[in-house]
């Protein structure tokens, strides 16, 4: 007899049974709730079943024939395609009476299927695929996929280890001597079948080798799947999962220094009068890679600081304090740093600086030392400029700001935040006849000791340069 998928409630999906002819079926994640009534006695053993051990759908038939008669059947299979319908299935497969691997859906669109084999081709675990550690489980899963796969024991490990080269289902069943050739072919359809392993064709890894899935690489396919609806059940958006466990950062970073440079602060009611319209700001807005003999001023940088990036307002909130600034922020959380590495401005000291925006100020934290020389000279090799940089902005980003909060999608907020925060650089500066430009990526670790920073906490996450413009 073929071996078969055993079927249960997936993790997470709670049954109640507030009366006699009624079962309350409570769906994890969303808490939405399914409610049947007038269940026979085979039904309802069903249901105890897949809340439990699982069963066959060939064993489940047997019970409902045994208790019901067979015009029952009809009733479980709709039962069934329901529960299949609202995801709260999972597919596992026994060996030996232990459990080797539970497929689980993951999204809204997961639709359970196990694939074809066909033994004469050859099959590779997918690049997207990726284990990692989940509530002591070792997890499966891939941004091309709906369902996420739980492995257990060495015998997972071992099959999935073998798919890393690509090979036919004999040659997997060889590799595999302790386990019968039809759990290999069951767990294979499982895995073709789920988006975890693909066919292999003409020495190509079918579809993979498509000319959208081909430029994507694996972590950035990762991030955009996981950072967005859709593509997998975790808690989603602004959850404040750690409150009451951890104290938020505060809204202001506290000083590093206790001297500080004050910056000029201009009148911002004069500049509205006689400022450039917005739209010529738009429209002359570019990249300046070069500037004037004279380099740019302690006067034209306060103002560009203040005007970009300056606490307005301090708010209070329930769960953690927030501010108000000239760019847009996540929830109004602002968790952008910015430190100045400063090789040329007139009226301040060449050296690495951080900004407090509600002091409005400059806290010098060390002088050019080598560790800050590296990032002008990364920022001049990244633009192609041809002379060192007068002003490398640095954009930290204090992660748990953000990340006390929201869920999933934090870092993807951050990166919002970083690109807001660069137009805004650049309209500014536009607007003040200077010369901007933003980099496109820069060294994080380099960063961080440059500034003495930890890695995890806080380190860069965008560059900006700006200097005197050539009239």
């Amino acid at each position: 007899m073929q071996q078969s998928y055993i079927l249960s409630f997936a993790e997470g999906v709670t049954v109640n049974a507030p009366s006699e002819d009624r079962i309350e079926i409570v769906m994890p994640v969303t808490y939405k709730q399914l409610t049947l009534s007038r269940l026979s006695s085979g039904l309802r053993q069903i249901i105890d079943i897949l809340a439990s051990t699982g069963a066959t759908e060939e064993a489940l038939a047997e019970i409902v024939t045994e208790k019901d008669g067979t015009d029952a059947l009809a009733k479980l299979y709709y039962h069934l395609m329901t529960f299949a319908k609202h995801r709260i299935i999972s597919y596992s497969i026994i060996f030996n009476g232990k459990r080797l691997a539970t497929l689980a859906p993951n999204s809204a669109l997961f639709s359970f299927s196990h694939a074809s084999i066909n033994p004469q081709s050859n099959y590779v675990l997918s690049r997207f695929a990726y284990i990692h550690m989940e509530h002591g489980e070792m997890v499966m899963e891939s941004p091309l996929s709906h369902g996420k796969l739980s492995l257990y024991g060495q015998e997972a490990a071992v099959m999935t280890a073998e798919l890393a080269r690509a090979q036919t289902l004999a040659a997997l069943c060889d590799a595999l001597p302790h386990l019968s050739p039809d759990t290999v072919l069951l767990f294979l359809k499982m895995l073709v079948g789920a988006g975890f392993a693909c066919e292999v064709k003409d020495g190509k890894a079918y579809p993979e080798e498509s000319a959208a899935l081909m430029q994507w690489d694996f972590h950035d396919l990762l991030f955009h799947a996981r950072s967005r609806l859709g593509r997998h059940a975790n808690p989603y958006g602004g959850t404040y999962r750690f409150h009451s466990k951890i104290e938020p950062l505060p809204v202001i970073k506290p000083a590093i220094m206790e001297d500080a440079i004050p910056l000029y602060r201009p009148d911002m009611d004069a500049l509205s009068q006689k400022d450039h319209p917005f739209t010529l700001v738009l429209e002359e807005r570019k990249s300046i890679r070069e500037y004037a003999r004279e380099p740019i001023t302690e006067r034209q940088l306060g103002e560009y600081l203040y005007r970009t990036a300056r606490v307005k307002q301090v708010l209070c909130s329930e769960y953690q304090d927030l501010s108000r600034r000239p760019y847009p922020g996540s929830g109004a959380i602002y968790e952008l740093e910015l430190y100045l590495t400063v090789q040329a401005c007139r009226g301040i000291s060449s050296g690495f600086y951080h900004y407090c925006p509600e002091r409005h100020v400059l806290e010098k934290i060390s002088g050019l030392t080598e560790a800050a020389m590296s990032l002008l000279e990364d920022a001049k090799s990244s633009t192609g400029m041809e002379e060192t940089p007068q002003i490398l902005i640095t954009i930290a980003a204090r992660f748990q700001r953000l990340s006390w909060k929201y869920e999933s999608m934090a870092y993807s907020l951050i990166l919002k935040d970083v690109g807001v925060l660069y137009q805004t650089m650049y309209l500014v500066a536009t607007a003040m006849d200077l010369a901007p430009c933003a980099i496109g990526g820069g060294d994080s670790d380099l960063f961080a000791r440059a500034a003495g920073l930890d890695y995890n906490s806080e380190t860069s996450v965008g560059e900006f340069l700006i200097g005197s413009k050539r009239i």
